[in-house]
């Protein structure tokens, strides 16, 4: 990954003579390559960040647990915009978004990176919007390439973390919701080692929007760890799914991991009833406590996905001590 020689630290509420009261000031005079050292706190900011190689780093830093994270950014905000269709215009299944009649605004999420060689190290992100359970409240959303998330808490309800498009690796990251909380469209997006927390019955971890069999769209978790969250709903376990197809291309595989007999016994569903389901890749591979016979159509895959086939070239940019690490 080439960054400036000159890379600078800035500091957010450092203790001592604080230049940036916020994320969003160091942001605004950030160059490539700088790294911003976020101190403890509850920042309320919506972050959009579009400069490439910037790293946000939270103080618990170098901590792998995500549970030592003391920096917060916690920013409600729905996602309003055309999330309901692909690049190209053409629709695609709703995820119960409130749409505003005669407006298009633009995307909405707590933190939003477009920039590429982004990396985000023990920072928890939360979106807490309102009502959200029924309405999709993105707390990350990825569209550069080669961005990483390490050893973040990843919090809202509905789209928690959108692969919209391009490259990323998260590990060792806490990720919680209720509906299709890790979604995407034309991203690849590997997720090593990370917890995923249902928090209501008859949820879904994914919903994966491939519409075409020439496009990017992947996610892939390898030894994951599902668990009913802290304050879930009476009746999760044993009720969620692991998936839906909200796009007819749909790919998701889970490998290597314990489902934590959380998952229902059918395991993935469609996400219409008249949907063909045979472009649909939905896998699994060398998982435990996964319970049940699954929908005909998923596969039971043969051996691993390699994560050198979802992000080639991965070792050029992902952290080298956060690759094949498995959940806390």
């Amino acid at each position: 990954m080439l960054v400036c020689s000159d890379a600078a630290t800035l500091e957010v509420k450092a203790p001592s003579t604080p230049k940036y009261d916020t994320i969003s000031d160091a942001l605004r005079d950030a160059q490539s390559g700088d790294t911003i050292i976020v101190y403890p706190g509850i920042y309320k900011e919506k972050l959009n960040i579009t400069t490439n190689s910037i790293t946000l780093q939270g103080t618990a830093y170098p901590s792998t647990n995500p549970a030592d994270n003391v920096a917060l950014i916690d920013f409600p905000t729905y996602r309003t915009d055309d999330v309901s269709k692909d690049d190209s215009g053409s629709s695609l299944p709703l995820l119960c978004i409130p749409l505003i009649p005669g407006t298009n605004p633009p995307s909405q999420a707590t933190v939003l990176v477009t920039g590429n060689n982004f990396k985000a190290y023990n920072l928890n992100i939360t979106n807490s919007a309102i009502g959200a359970s029924e309405l999709m409240a993105v707390a990350v959303s990825s569209r550069g390439n080669s961005n990483g998330f390490y050893s973040c808490g990843i919090v809202s309800t509905q789209g928690t973390f959108y692969a919209h498009k391009g490259s990323t690796f998260i590990s060792r990251c806490y990720i919680e919701g209720t509906l299709d909380f890790v979604f995407g469209r034309k991203g690849n997006a590997w997720f090593q080692g990370c917890t995923l927390a249902a928090m209501r019955p008859q949820g879904s971890i994914t919903s994966q929007g491939r519409t075409d069999p020439a496009d990017d769209g992947y996610l892939v978790f390898d030894k994951a760890k599902i668990v009913v969250g802290k304050n879930a709903v009476r009746g999760t376990k044993g009720t969620v799914f692991l998936g839906r197809s909200w796009g007819d291309y749909a790919r998701v595989v889970f490998q290597n991991s314990d489902l934590g007999n959380v998952i229902t016994t059918a395991g993935w569903q469609v996400y219409t009833a008249a949907q063909v389901t045979k472009n649909i890749l939905f896998g699994e591979y060398g998982n435990i406590n996964s319970g049940g016979v699954r929908v005909s159509w998923a596969k039971t895959l043969t051996s691993a996905t390699d994560i050198s086939s979802i992000l080639p070239g991965y070792r050029d940019w992902v952290d080298s001590s956060f690759t094949g690490t498995s959940a806390i």
